[in-house]
């Protein structure tokens, strides 16, 4: 009876000590953090300027200037967390790469401008819109809303493609264009040097009302390394919290996100930061909570073009769940 007894102990006593070695975190020796340069990189501004390590493990942030950059960090599996357009995040997963999609954090910054005060849809008819991105997001959020509000976008308007913001401001300032597609920061910038700017439509309030949403369409979302999460679990829930603290204290000290942002050298003055921040629409929210938005939003751009979610709408696998 002793003998079982021993037994049963030393049995007890292993398996303890199997799972209290299994829940030991194998932390990294650090952590690799990457965003694109300009609006979106704000978001994560308050930790890029006060959290240089979580939990013991150093933190490294790199603002690359463009998304292909970024794309080159994930395919090496460099980087452990990085920011990216959500719908970057269902290509990457049909490719197969080691990624989950844990929050979304920004809303959409896309507006209609124009020199004189217009106002909805039917004002558009048969005007020239000047806007960005052919066949990529900004295309398609627009040229959806066009269609959801009774204007066909190759027949009701005259839509000419510029590059982007870079090309969208100056020749909306110069007077070249009188209805134009403007991203926050650049329509701060615009209104601080032509206060007589007017919004005419705000295209995150125009896709509520259409899609019955609250907080506009999803835009750009924190990827994070599927090792990380099977080894240090723990290490990335605390980091995500601290990218959730710090988008709500953005949108509550807005001056002083402008400041982090200049510092930063994001490329963006602190003054057109702090006067963009309601536009810039910086709102963190777990995957697994707006995965009804995602799934929409994935929908709409799919039946615009399959590619640009990589030719299949993503399933669960591609979520981040706590």
């Amino acid at each position: 009876m002793m003998k079982r007894k021993t037994r049963f102990l030393s049995i007890l006593l292993l398996l303890v000590a199997l799972v209290s070695a299994c829940s030991v975190e194998k932390k990294p020796e650090k952590l690799n953090v990457a965003a694109p340069a300009g609006a979106t990189a704000i978001s994560i501004a308050k930790p890029m300027k006060e959290t240089s390590e979580i939990d013991g493990v150093p933190v490294q942030y790199e603002v690359v200037p463009t998304t292909d950059l970024i794309v080159a960090r994930l395919t090496a599996k460099e980087a452990d967390f990085a920011v990216v357009p959500v719908n970057l995040a269902a290509q990457l997963y049909q490719k197969k790469l080691p990624y989950k999609l844990a929050s979304v954090v920004t809303w959409g910054n896309l507006f209609i401008a124009s020199a004189e005060p217009l106002e909805g849809w039917d004002a558009l008819k048969g005007k020239d819109i000047y806007v960005m991105g052919k066949g990529l997001v900004p295309d398609i959020v627009f040229r959806t809303l066009l269609k959801k509000n009774g204007l066909d976008p190759d027949q009701d308007v005259n839509l000419i493609y510029l590059s982007g913001a870079t090309e969208l401001a100056p020749n909306f300032l110069a007077g070249k264009a009188e209805i134009s597609m403007l991203p926050e920061p650049a329509l701060t910038t615009v209104k601080m040097k032509k206060p007589e700017t007017h919004v005419m439509l705000d295209l995150q309030q125009e896709w509520n009302k259409t899609f019955g949403t609250e907080s506009g369409y999803p835009q750009a979302g924190i990827l994070v390394k599927d090792e990380l999460v099977q080894n240090a679990p723990e290490l990335v829930e605390k980091y995500l919290k601290v990218l959730e603290e710090g988008m709500v204290w953005l949108n509550e000290n807005p001056a002083e996100a402008g400041k982090y942002a200049e510092e930063l050298e994001l490329g963006l003055a602190a003054a057109v930061v702090e006067k963009s921040m309601p536009g810039n629409n910086i709102l963190y929210r777990s995957a697994s909570q707006v995965q009804t938005e995602l799934q929409d939003f994935y929908q709409v751009l799919y039946d615009f073009n399959p590619e640009t979610v990589g030719g299949v709408i993503p399933d669960q696998g591609l979520y981040y769940n706590r």
